[in-house]
């Protein structure tokens, strides 16, 4: 099983590498919000079998970014627990 913290690290890189191309958008860009809500997902991961109801949860939430966001990675994290690579890992 993934360790989830390693899992939003590699996200977060991700979010970064697209964050520095799209230098001068302002700070409440989507991106850098889904930074933010990543952050903090990152510092509350459990365990994996945690992580996976933390995401399903959110994917309920009344708050449209914490829901966009779980469904954002929902399906990636399910990948890489199945063996699968994040889709923008280098081979």
């Amino acid at each position: 099983m993934p360790e989830p913290r390693v899992f939003c690290r590699a996200v977060m890189h991700e979010y970064e590498r697209q964050w520095s191309r799209a230098a001068g958008h302002s700070v409440r860009h989507p991106l850098r919000l889904k930074m933010e809500r990543l952050a903090a997902l990152c510092e509350d991961a459990p365990d994996a079998g945690g992580f996976d109801a933390r995401l399903s949860e959110l994917q309920e939430s009344t708050d449209m970014g914490d829901e966009l966001l779980a469904d954002e990675l929902a399906p990636l994290w399910r990948a890489v627990c199945a063996g699968g690579r994040l889709p923008f890992e280098d081979s």
